[in-house]
C-alpha cells in the first residue's frame, strides 16, 4: 500500500509538472495613449477586447496571468507632481501567473483605467524576473500595446541580450492601432523570440488577428540587428506636472 501511495504520488507531481511547463502572462498597456479614439471607441475599450478574445483562446487550466503598463490614477489622483522616474517605473501585477484564473483576469479589466507612460523594457525585465518560475519550460509574454516604448528604455535591446543566454521566452503582441515606425520596433521583440505581432487596424480585425495568433504556428524569424538601435525619443525633465487624463471612462 505505501508502494502504490508513493506511485500515485509521484504520478501525480510528474503531471503537474508538466502542466506547469508553460506559462502564459498577459501584459496589457494602460498608459494615458489608450485615451485616443480608435473608429468607434477608445483604444483601450478595443484593448480590453483583445485581452478577452486571448483568454478565450487559452485553456481555463493552462498558467495564467496579468500585468499593467502604466500608473494606477489612484496615485496620480493623491499626487499630480510626479516625477519621470515614478512614471517610468510603474507597473502592476493584477493577476499572479495561476491555473483557472480567466474568469479573475477578465473581472480586472473593468477596474483598470489608461493613465501614465509606457515603460516596456522596465515592465518586461520586471515580468521576467518576478512573474515565471525559473523552472517552467515556456515563458510566452503577450503584449497588448498600442504603441512603442516612450521612457528612456530600449525594449529592443534588453530582450535580444535576454535571447542571447536563453531559449525559453516567447513574446507574441496585438498592437492597436500602431504607426509604422512604432510597428517597426515592436516586431523586433517578436522576431527575437520568434512570436508573432499582428497590428490590428479596425475593431472588426480584433478577433481574427487573436484567432490567427493562436492557430498558427511562431514563424522562425530573423532578429534585427544590434547596430540599428531604437529611434531616440526626447527625454522628459526630472519633474513634470503630468496631465493624468483622469476623465470618466465607459465602454
Amino acid at each position: 500500500m505505501k508502494k502504490l501511495f508513493l506511485i500515485l504520488t509521484c504520478l501525480f507531481l510528474c503531471a503537474l509538472s508538466a502542466t506547469a511547463s508553460k506559462e502564459t502572462l498577459i501584459i496589457l498597456d494602460q498608459s494615458a495613449s489608450m485615451y485616443e479614439p480608435f473608429q468607434y471607441g477608445m483604444k483601450f475599450k478595443y484593448a480590453k477586447q483583445a485581452v478577452n478574445k486571448i483568454l478565450e483562446n487559452l485553456d481555463d487550466n493552462e498558467f495564467i496571468g496579468l500585468r499593467t503598463i502604466g500608473i494606477n490614477p489612484e496615485k496620480m489622483r493623491l499626487n499630480s507632481m510626479v516625477t519621470t522616474d515614478t512614471l517610468c517605473h510603474a507597473t502592476e501585477r493584477l493577476n499572479d501567473i495561476n491555473p483557472h484564473n480567466r474568469a479573475n483576469i477578465s473581472d480586472n479589466l473593468h477596474n483598470i483605467v489608461p493613465s501614465g507612460m509606457s515603460p516596456i523594457q522596465y515592465v518586461l525585465q520586471t515580468a521576467l524576473q518576478n512573474d515565471f518560475k525559473p523552472s517552467t519550460d515556456i515563458k510566452r509574454i503577450i503584449l497588448v500595446t498600442d504603441g512603442y516604448e516612450n521612457c528612456d528604455g530600449d525594449p529592443c535591446r534588453y530582450i535580444k541580450k535576454q535571447m542571447m543566454k536563453r531559449n525559453d521566452l516567447i513574446i507574441d503582441i496585438v498592437a492597436i492601432g500602431v504607426n509604422s515606425v512604432d510597428a517597426a520596433l515592436l516586431q523586433c521583440l517578436t522576431n527575437s523570440t520568434h512570436g508573432r505581432f499582428i497590428n490590428v487596424k479596425k475593431p472588426d480585425d480584433i478577433k481574427p488577428s487573436v484567432n490567427y495568433i493562436f492557430n498558427n504556428p511562431s514563424p522562425e524569424t530573423t532578429p534585427v540587428k544590434l547596430e540599428n538601435p531604437q529611434i531616440i525619443t526626447p527625454k522628459p525633465e526630472n519633474t513634470i506636472l503630468y496631465k493624468s487624463y483622469l476623465l470618466e471612462f465607459t465602454e
